[in-house]
């Protein structure tokens, strides 16, 4: 009897990937801010703990969003990061070189980890971050595109696969003070040191590549919890403000200041993707406009654009009919987009790891919610 021979389709490893992607000159320079950091975070005789340390540094204080250089103050005390941690893994070539399945194990050990933190209300943010230099160095193109789709499904397991130009949200468990759990919502998006002057320069950080995760809405009720906030609506409104400074940060470390996002001005006031800062009374803080969706986590197109944007953007790749409106107090029923960001889902004991809210295909429309 012949045997039934089917092809078997091997894909390239996570190495292999990496071996492929395009190499930055070396004397490339990525900003005065991150060539320092990259002193230590390239340093092949520097330990894990000072590339970590160099990391939050950065963090700290060049990060355009503000939640995220609250959070690497967190040594400093509460007062310095209002009471926002993140938990971070913390991966390296030698990590990469053991193969795809040593990456996913780790990954989620520290996943678990961080969601047991998480439920006590003690961590409402988490990174993971793969530091190499061929990542640093990447091109952006094709090839760090895929590199990078693979490397989040090491992360996010429960989807069958990880698609291009997708916004993915995370499941952020807390138990309020009668002991019962819930899941909030959270943003995951993708940051990587080539990123800087292009489309997407406030996605620049040194070191390589990393995934950012950040749930507002447990944060928020966490410091209720904790007591370091009076009430929800009083916690809201600081998430709400702190979300709203950080539009328009992006310029950090741009020779012309050029920011990959801004509030939207009166019509007329101020050419799209002006650097320039409009305040107005009639401008609504919730409203934005950004030269891509911030949290599509692998935008297929900016990352493989490698054309420099520095001095203006492109009015065909504004996004401008973002909004904040989910940051809200309001209620929102099982079934509505905005269920899960500051309404918690509650949930069994047993479901705390898991992450129920399905991937949505981006679209660049008012309507567009998840």
């Amino acid at each position: 009897m012949a045997l039934d021979q089917r092809a078997v389709v091997r894909h390239a490893s996570v190495a292999e990937l990496m071996g492929k992607l395009p190499q930055l000159p070396e004397d490339f320079s990525f900003g005065a801010d991150i060539d320092e950091a990259h002193r230590v975070l390239l340093e092949s005789h520097a330990t894990r703990e000072e590339r970590q340390a160099a990391l939050l540094r950065w963090l700290g204080s060049s990060q355009p969003c503000l939640f995220a250089r609250l959070a690497a103050k967190e040594a400093r005390g509460l007062n310095a990061s209002k009471g926002l941690s993140f938990d971070i893994v913390w991966l390296d070539d030698d990590d990469i070189e053991r193969g795809e399945e040593h990456l996913r194990t780790v990954i989620q050990q520290g996943r678990m980890a961080w969601k047991d933190r998480a439920e006590r209300g003690d961590t409402s943010a988490f990174l993971i971050v793969f530091n190499s230099r061929r990542l640093a160095y990447a091109v952006p193109g094709d090839e760090l595109v895929e590199l990078s789709l693979r490397l989040a499904g090491l992360y996010l397991v429960e989807v069958p696969r990880i698609a291009a130009d997708s916004v993915y949200t995370e499941a952020v468990p807390l138990r309020d003070n009668e002991g019962r759990p819930g899941l909030f919502k959270a943003s995951t998006q993708l940051f990587y040191s080539s990123a800087h002057l292009m489309r997407n320069h406030d996605r620049r950080v040194p070191g390589g590549l990393l995934f950012s995760v950040v749930s507002p809405g447990h944060y928020a009720r966490s410091l209720v919890l904790r007591g370091l906030a009076d009430d929800h609506e009083k916690a809201v409104e600081f998430v709400r403000l702190t979300a709203h400074r950080s539009i328009g940060n992006g310029g950090f470390h741009h020779p012309g200041r050029l920011s990959s996002s801004w509030h939207n001005p009166p019509p007329g006031s101020c050419p799209a993707g002006e650097s320039t800062r409009v305040r107005s009374r009639f401008i609504d803080p919730d409203l934005f406009s950004a030269t891509y969706q911030p949290d599509v986590l692998v935008p297929r197109e900016v990352m493989s654009d490698g054309v420099p944007r520095l001095s203006e953007h492109r009015p065909e790749d504004i996004w401008n009919a973002l909004h904040l409106e989910y940051i809200s107090t309001k209620p929102a029923p099982p079934g509505d987009p905005d269920f899960g960001w500051f309404n918690e889902m509650p949930i069994d004991d047993c479901a705390k790891y898991h992450n129920p809210w399905p991937p949505r295909q981006a679209e660049n429309s008012r309507e567009f919610n998840y």
